[in-house]
C-alpha cells in the first residue's frame, strides 16, 4: 500500500514538473509574440534589425511586402535651414545674348537678300571646289593646307572657322567634327548666349562678329580659350539674323577676319526640307513672322522672292528654291573674297570624310552622325547624340517625333 503511495506521489510531482516547464516555455512565447506584433510591419515601419529577427514569424504576404518595398522609406525631412537658404536662392540671370531681350513687336525684321538662278547653282560641291582651287591658284593665293605653317597645326585652316550652314544641314556633325580634332568648337550658343545674336548686334555696331562671345572658359581648370569654331550661327527669333541671309552679314564677316575660314556643308535640298519642315515650327517664323523671308520686306530683289512664294501653293517649291539660292550667294561671295578661306563638301557624297581630312587636317574617324535635340536619343533609346556612319542606334519607339538631321 505505501509502495502504491509512493509510486503515484512521484508520478504527479513528474507531472507537475512536466506541465510547469511547458507553462513557462509558453509564457514566454507570448511574451515573445506580443513584442512581435507591436512592431509596424507596415512599408517603412520595419526597421533592419526587426526584420532579421521577426521575418520569419511574419506571414508570407507581409515579407513579400517588406521586400517589394524595401528601399522606399520616409525621407527623413530637409534642414528647415537648408530650405530655407535655398528658397532664398535666386535664379541665374540670362546670359549677354538672350533672346529674351527682344520681342516681335520690337524687332523690325531686317533687310535680307539672295541671287537670281546662275550656272553657280547647279554645281556640285565637288565641282564647284575644283573650279574655286583653281582660281586660288591662278591669282598665287596659296591653299591652307599645303603650307608648312599648318601642317603641325590640328586643324589646317585659318581662324575663326565660321560655319554657315543651315539649321539641318550637319551643323552639330561639323562642330562635333572639329572638337574631336583637338580644337574649341561651339554649337549654337556659348557662354555668353546665342551666337547668332552676338553676331547680329556686333553687325549692327560694325564691331568683329565674334566680339564678346568668344571665349571659353573653364572653370574647374581655371583658364579660358579662344573659340575657333562656330556652327549653327543664326535663329529664327525674335530676333531673327543669320549673317548669310542678311545683307552686310557676310561682309562684316570678311573685314573683320580677313585671312579666317567660312565654312559650308551642302544638302540635297530635298531632303533637307524633308528634316526641316517639321522641327520646331521654324518654316512659320522664316516665312511671315520675324524674318520676312517670304519676301514681304520692302528692298531690291524682294519682289521676285514674294512673287515666287506667293506662286507656290504648298511652298515646298519655294523653299528648295531659297535653300539652292543661299548656296549659291555664299559660292558667289567666295570667289569675290579670295583673301578668305572658302571650304565646301556635300552631306550625300560618299567622299565627304575624305575630302574634309584634306582640307582640315583632321582625321577622317571624327566624322559622325549627328542629331541634335532630345526626341532622337528617346526615340532610338540611346544616351549619345552623334554616332558613327552605318552605326545608329534602331528606332525603338516611331511614336516620337522625328528629330533626324544633323
Amino acid at each position: 500500500m505505501d509502495r502504491t503511495n509512493t509510486r503515484s506521489t512521484g508520478t504527479v510531482h513528474f507531472r507537475l514538473i512536466i506541465v510547469s516547464a511547458i507553462s513557462f516555455f509558453l509564457g514566454l512565447q507570448f511574451s515573445h509574440l506580443t513584442a512581435l506584433f507591436q512592431i509596424d510591419f507596415s512599408a517603412g515601419g520595419l526597421i533592419d534589425s526587426h526584420a532579421t529577427e521577426y521575418m520569419t514569424w511574419a506571414p508570407d504576404e507581409i515579407e513579400q511586402a517588406q521586400r517589394r518595398n524595401r528601399g522606399t522609406r520616409r525621407r527623413r525631412k530637409p534642414n528647415q535651414s537648408n530650405a530655407h537658404k535655398r528658397k532664398k536662392k535666386k535664379n541665374k540671370p540670362p546670359p549677354r545674348y538672350h533672346d529674351s531681350n527682344y520681342t516681335k513687336e520690337s524687332f523690325e525684321p531686317l533687310p535680307w537678300s539672295l541671287p537670281k538662278p546662275s550656272s553657280t547653282r547647279y554645281q556640285t560641291s565637288e565641282e564647284f571646289m575644283a573650279d574655286y582651287i583653281a582660281l586660288k591658284r591662278k591669282h598665287n593665293i596659296p591653299l591652307p593646307w599645303e603650307q608648312d605653317k599648318y601642317k603641325e597645326d590640328k586643324v589646317t585652316l585659318p581662324r575663326p572657322i565660321i560655319g554657315l550652314n543651315f539649321p539641318k544641314s550637319a551643323s552639330l556633325t561639323m562642330s562635333e567634327y572639329f572638337a574631336c580634332g583637338g580644337i574649341t568648337s561651339t554649337h549654337t550658343t556659348t557662354q555668353d548666349g546665342r551666337i547668332g545674336i552676338c553676331m547680329m548686334e556686333n553687325h549692327l555696331k560694325d564691331k568683329p562678329p565674334m566680339e564678346g562671345c568668344n571665349a571659353h572658359r573653364n572653370r574647374k581648370k581655371e583658364e579660358t580659350k579662344p573659340i575657333e569654331v562656330i556652327f549653327d550661327i543664326g535663329l529664327q527669333g525674335p530676333p531673327c539674323y543669320y549673317a548669310s541671309l542678311h545683307d552686310g552679314g557676310l561682309e562684316n564677316i570678311a573685314k573683320h577676319y580677313p585671312e579666317g575660314t567660312i565654312m559650308l556643308v551642302t544638302r540635297n535640298a530635298t531632303k533637307w526640307f524633308n528634316s526641316f519642315e517639321g522641327w520646331g515650327g521654324i518654316l512659320k517664323a522664316w516665312g511671315q513672322r520675324s524674318c520676312g523671308f517670304d519676301g514681304s520686306l520692302e528692298g531690291e530683289g524682294m519682289e521676285y522672292w514674294n512673287d515666287l512664294y506667293m506662286s507656290n501653293r504648298s511652298k515646298r517649291q519655294y523653299w528648295l528654291d531659297f535653300y539652292e539660292a543661299h548656296t549659291q550667294k555664299i559660292r558667289e561671295f567666295a570667289l569675290k573674297h579670295l583673301s578668305l578661306t572658302y571650304v565646301e563638301v556635300e552631306l550625300e557624297n560618299d567622299k565627304m570624310a575624305e575630302q574634309l581630312e584634306l582640307y582640315t587636317g583632321v582625321k577622317q574617324s571624327c566624322v559622325q552622325v549627328c542629331h541634335p535635340g532630345p526626341h532622337w536619343i528617346r526615340k532610338h533609346d540611346t544616351t549619345s547624340k552623334c554616332h558613327p556612319p552605318g552605326e545608329e542606334p534602331p528606332e525603338i519607339d516611331p511614336d516620337v517625333e522625328n528629330d533626324d538631321g544633323t
